[in-house]
């Protein structure tokens, strides 16, 4: 399960289901984690009696929070999926799942960066034998962007979906052909900006051996920011370490949950 700021998705057997972590105008969600346990609990309620074996059996749940979720946010995330009806529930790092999802080999020894950019959180993790061995965090993504954009082009009559639209279509490609995409990079680019210079500090500080492996096999990005124009070339710019995005950026977190849920156990778990 990927409870996201934006988008709740949940994976059993071969069914993917998702749906807007919103109900009745309220999100259950800010930054990555529940900030409303009884609307989290109602949009999961429905996905979870849909995952029921033969519409009894309750379902075990492995869900995903962000690397730097406190013990507190955590475990509200573990309660509203109790509620909503799972026999049980774990919570795993969010990049770790990014990583497994986007198809990098986790178990090598050598270490591995993956940079997912959510709605409302972006998370780093460099992983090597199966394990996150250093992680960082900054609590703003894709909403900070489009919030940007509505503010410095003062489409608040179009709202969040204008400005969606225009953040997915234009990102940071400056055309004259397109009206407004000026604006609109100038707007992202605020945002990654913080985001860059979050993630530069955090490689500057890794251990050189880590360091020199991540050079060398480069850095992944998942999450539904990697999909935003230009946003690849203007990270690997600023960082100076090549980038590639993974080939289904958006479900690499739910599908990474998807194959670790057998092995679980096997698996790193949080200190």
């Amino acid at each position: 399960m990927d409870v996201g700021t934006a988008t709740t998705r949940i994976a059993a057997g071969s069914r993917l289901m998702e749906q807007p972590s919103m109900i009745d105008g309220k999100r259950a969600l800010r930054g990555g984690v529940v900030v409303d346990a009884e609307a989290a609990s109602h949009i999961l309620k429905p996905l979870l009696d849909s995952a029921k074996v033969c519409g009894i059996v309750k379902p075990c749940v492995l869900a995903c929070a962000p690397s730097d979720a406190r013990y507190e946010e955590r475990q509200s995330l573990v309660d509203a999926i109790m509620r909503s009806g799972a026999a049980s529930a774990e919570v795993i790092p969010e990049p770790l799942a990014a990583a497994i999802g986007a198809g990098i080999d986790v178990s090598s020894p050598y270490a591995r960066m993956v940079v997912d950019i959510g709605e409302g959180v972006t998370d780093c993790a460099i992983i090597s034998s199966s394990e996150i061995r250093a992680c960082c965090a900054v609590r703003t993504g894709c909403a900070r962007m489009r919030s940007a954009i509505v503010k410095d082009l003062g489409c608040s009559g179009y709202g969040d979906e204008f400005a969606d639209h225009l953040m997915r279509r234009c990102g940071l490609d400056r055309s004259p052909e397109e009206i407004g995409s000026i604006t609109v990079a100038a707007s992202i680019e605020l945002v990654l900006e913080e985001i860059a210079c979050k993630l530069s500090s955090f490689v500057r500080d890794l251990p050189a051996e880590m360091g020199c492996d991540v050079i060398d096999s480069g850095i992944c990005l998942t999450g539904g920011g990697a999909l935003i124009p230009g946003v690849r070339r203007f990270l690997e710019e600023r960082i100076g370490i090549s980038i590639s995005v993974a080939d289904n950026p958006r479900h690499s977190v739910v599908e990474g949950a998807r194959a670790i849920l057998p092995v679980m156990l096997m698996l790193n778990r949080w200190d």
